[in-house]
């Protein structure tokens, strides 16, 4: 894209009045307003006219170019053919009043492709890299097409037109024949050779665009084909960097999943340990109450008979003292009461080995001891309480759990009652 100079003319005046027509007409309103309502007094009130006029006229202007810089030189051809005029050239570029007050850079253009709808006379070209449309028209008429500049971020579109005519003649006549008076030979000749020359010349640069396109075709696809090689070596040295982390992460899982499994068995048989330590403890404990139990069961026992026997004792001689006055008999009693006191005596020796028994089974004695009291009590009528001693009362009565308080008389009518 070519750079133009800022350069300022009649014609270019003309061109941007033309061009915006529509605001210039907008702004002359605006100015008869301000001028209508008085807005500026005084003298110098012309002066201060014309200038908000200049001034938003090209604020209008600079909008305008701003809102499409594109631009082509010349934006229109008159190509004459008899007349041997050069070889068409029209050129891109951005608006330079644009670029001077910078509004946009050029250098910001990336990625720039041409495009031209409709296409123009046969014999223009338009190339799609540069932008410049060369050649030489064929058809006569006037052409117009619209140009595109399509770029990384947006695009902008321009109209050129190029008026092909066969002579100045035609240009000159505002209306002619419907039929165009004949040529003679030599035009016609000059024609041909005219088109065999210009035919000519566009094989040669169909040939050569032919060429720097397979060129560029090459090159452009030896440079994807390396491209792709890198990105693929890329691709596959970070897939293989990713599988690797990959499979560390999956290690180190692994491990921690192994640790926590060895800490969760540890941590069990700790448990487990714990457990049968507590279950122990309290077995150990059990027994212990168990047995300690068992033995306050035998000091109670031992206390109770020895208590018993105690009160027994007290009781025989609180009856021999009550019995002596009222009996001469009595005085025997004592030697035989020794005797029952010492039988007596020996009972909790005799029962010991029992007790030892008893520990395990108490139940089982009480109810040997009442089987064993049982055939005594069955045959009291045989007995002559009469005949019995104070002591073998007594002794009747208590296995019986009758009271023992009372002279001799009152132990033989309990007894009697009782049967």
């Amino acid at each position: 894209m070519k750079r133009r100079d800022l350069s300022f003319s009649l014609n270019n005046i003309f061109d941007q009045v033309r061009g915006n027509i529509f605001s210039f007409i907008l702004i002359i309103g605006l100015v008869f307003l301000v001028d209508y309502r008085d807005v500026f007094g005084g003298p110098n009130e012309i002066y201060y006219v014309l200038s908000t006029t200049l001034v938003l006229f090209v604020v209008a202007v600079i909008i305008n170019k701003y809102r499409n810089p594109f631009q082509y030189h010349p934006h229109y051809v008159f190509f004459v053919k008899d007349r041997n005029d050069p070889m068409v050239n029209i050129g891109p570029f951005i608006d330079p009043l644009i670029i001077k007050l910078g509004l946009i850079k050029p250098e910001e253009f990336v990625n720039v492709r041409y495009s031209m709808y409709p296409d123009l006379d046969m014999g223009l070209d338009l190339d799609p890299n540069t932008g410049f449309i060369t050649g030489f028209p064929m058809e006569r008429g006037n052409h117009a097409s619209e140009i595109k500049m399509q770029y990384l971020g947006g695009e902008y579109s321009t109209t050129v037109r190029v008026e092909v005519v066969d002579t100045l003649k035609e240009k000159m006549i505002h209306q002619r024949d419907e039929f165009a008076p004949p040529r003679t030979v030599a035009q016609l000749l000059v024609r041909e050779e005219d088109l065999l020359k210009r035919e000519q010349d566009l094989d040669y640069d169909m040939s050569q665009r032919q060429g720097i396109l397979d060129e560029e075709y090459k090159s452009k696809e030896l440079s994807l084909n390396e491209q792709i090689q890198i990105e693929k070596e890329e691709f596959e040295k970070k897939l293989a960097h990713i599988k690797n982390d990959y499979q560390l992460q999956l290690k180190q899982k692994d491990s921690k999943i192994t640790n926590l499994n060895k800490e969760m068995e540890s941590k069990l048989k700790e448990l487990k340990e714990d457990r049968n330590q507590k279950i122990d403890k309290l077995e150990v404990e059990m027994i212990e109450a168990l047995q300690n139990k068992e033995r306050e069961f035998v000091d109670f026992e031992k206390e109770t008979k020895l208590k018993l026997e105690e009160k027994k004792r007290e009781l025989e001689e609180s009856y021999k003292v009550e019995e002596e006055p009222e009996e001469e008999v009595v005085e025997e009693d004592p030697v035989e009461e020794q005797s029952e006191e010492e039988v007596v005596e020996e009972d909790p020796v005799e029962e010991e080995p029992e007790e030892e028994v008893v520990e395990e089974e108490p139940v089982e004695e009480e109810a040997e001891e009442v089987v064993e009291e049982e055939p005594v009590e069955e045959q009291p009528e045989e007995r002559d309480y009469d005949s019995m001693t104070i002591t073998q009362l007594k002794k009747l009565l208590k296995e019986k759990g009758l009271s023992v308080s009372g002279k001799k008389t009152d132990l033989i009518s309990r007894l009697e009652n009782n049967i």
